[in-house]
């Protein structure tokens, strides 16, 4: 390497951070394509750190590694778990310097503006419908023998809320003579010829005007009040939502985004965050909160197994 590399002088091509061990974060996430290996790969070199992640859907599994002490650094999650969690003081702030990142938020998918209360920070968002293979109408859908199938998403507590909805508009009967299936948030964009589809609504499907049959999501990253590396945790959220991460990004996941800030052309008008103003949101469910016996009423109370 020469006399200069003896001597301090770094040979050409070598930065002083190749010789700096990486910092090393701890990240939750709920699903892997809320922060996919390859995304993961560019921040590590982009910010010279190393990722430990772990993939759990298990609520109490979640719940432990927030409270512990010190705890996971960065989780990534649905909102409804992040408002469980804020409203038992778990969650630090995530506005960032000044606000920046909360600033990034299109005001359609914040509660308040106020830096100083915001521990969610809404990343993608989503309104589901159930898309059926005939384009018909749900209630056909379910007099329709010859359609099996009804793929839906493996969320627990959306789960729940469809039996619940289903059980009090007196269509649980039709429902269970269904096959039910479900898929992870990655597979959303399946389609099939033997049943329906619960999917991304980017457009109004006939099947959409069924009351409380879409579902509106969101999932965004959350920083745990015992994590001892709040300042990396936000470094890395504020390189991930930057305009140039997330117009490359967005379109290899099933979301649409929550900032006002994405808007390249290669963008369709759908997965922007405004695009939410276009659709009908009457009759829709949201998810306030995390249902923390959801599996056993799914169990208990309709037989079903997730």
């Amino acid at each position: 390497m020469g006399v200069g590399f003896l001597h301090g002088v770094l040979p050409q091509g070598i930065s002083r951070s190749y010789f700096v061990t990486p910092r090393k974060i701890s990240v939750l996430t709920t699903d892997e394509v809320l922060f996919p290996m390859n995304l993961r790969q560019e921040l590590e070199e982009e910010l010279h750190v190393r990722f430990s992640v772990t993939v759990t859907r298990d609520w109490e599994s979640m719940l432990a590694n927030v409270v512990a002490s010190p705890s996971a650094d960065l989780i990534f999650l649905p909102s409804y778990w992040a408002n469980t969690l804020a409203h038992q003081n778990l969650l630090a702030n995530v506005a960032g310097i000044q606000g920046e990142l909360l600033q990034r938020v299109s005001t359609d998918f914040v509660k308040s503006r106020n830096p100083e209360t915001f521990t969610f920070l809404p990343i993608y968002w989503m309104k589901t419908g159930i898309d059926t293979p005939l384009d018909e109408t749900f209630l056909d859908y379910l007099k329709n023998k010859k359609e099996t199938f009804l793929f839906l998403l493996a969320d627990e507590d959306l789960l729940l809320k469809h039996f619940q909805t289903w059980k009090d508009q007196g269509l649980l009967e039709q429902i269970n003579t269904k096959r039910i299936l479900t898929l992870q948030l990655d597979q959303l964009s399946k389609t099939s010829d033997e049943g329906a589809v619960e999917t991304p609504l980017n457009r109004e499907f006939r099947g959409g005007t069924h009351p409380f049959l879409s579902a509106l999501l969101m999932w965004g990253a959350a920083i745990p009040a015992n994590s001892t590396q709040k300042e990396l945790a936000l470094e890395i959220l504020a390189v991930l939502t930057n305009v140039e991460h997330q117009e490359k990004g967005l379109l290899s996941t099933p979301f649409n985004s929550t900032f006002s800030t994405v808007t390249g052309k290669e963008i369709p008008l759908h997965r922007r965050a405004d695009f939410i103003r276009d659709l009908q949101l009457k009759d829709t469910l949201i998810l306030e909160t995390k249902d923390q016996e959801a599996p056993l009423k799914l169990k208990n109370e309709f037989n079903f197994i997730l």
